[in-house]
């Protein structure tokens, strides 16, 4: 007998879920494809509680079974359950940028718009993002795997945010620290 169920998950619980693994991909679903401009929408949607799209999940289980696999960005090696109790159907690209730029310490591995490959980190710009009338787009800074920009031609450093220290004193919060904001907000009040 078939059931749906309609649920509201946290999102934190359905990112650890995913980090985990009991959340998986079925190994048909394509691979993640967004590029930066679409991680800094999502992102956006997220901070002003746009609603973000549905998310479908089948769960595992009886006759049919599917090959798996995790979200880009997890490594098999590094999940606690090999076998998911569900599968991402639908959402699998908000789902994977979202677990890739809140849940991992690791760099984004994404494109821009013309297809250069970069790693990024991504932070939110606070005084930017608390102004009047602030378009949140333009408080999302995007840094590399060093955690910084560089100026036109990379020659400058124009933005170093590679200490939590750093990170601190610019008043650039870490995406990958939203579920984990208490001590990163306990280092703000000491540096700056």
């Amino acid at each position: 007998m078939m059931k749906f169920d309609s649920t509201k998950t946290p999102l934190r619980d359905l990112l650890q879920d995913i980090r985990k693994g009991t959340i998986q991909l079925p190994d048909f679903q394509r691979g993640w494809v967004w590029d930066d401009d679409h991680i800094r929408d999502l992102l956006v949607s997220l901070a002003r509680s746009f609603p973000i799209g549905a998310v479908m999940l089948l769960e595992t289980g009886g006759e049919v079974r599917f090959q798996t696999r995790p979200v880009e960005g997890i490594e098999p090696a590094d999940l606690e359950e090999e076998d998911p109790e569900s599968l991402i159907l639908d959402g699998q690209q908000r789902l994977t940028t979202l677990t890739q730029v809140l849940q991992l310490k690791t760099p984004v591995q994404t494109h821009n718009g013309r297809g250069k490959k970069m790693k990024l980190f991504y932070y939110w710009n606070i005084e930017k993002a608390l102004q009047p009338g602030a378009d949140l787009l333009d408080a999302i800074v995007a840094v590399d795997e060093r955690r910084q920009q560089y100026g036109q031609f990379h020659r400058d450093v124009t933005l170093d945010l590679s200490t939590r220290e750093r990170e601190c004193l610019a008043m650039h919060f870490p995406c990958n620290a939203m579920f984990d904001a208490m001590a990163w907000m306990v280092d703000l009040s000491k540096l700056n």
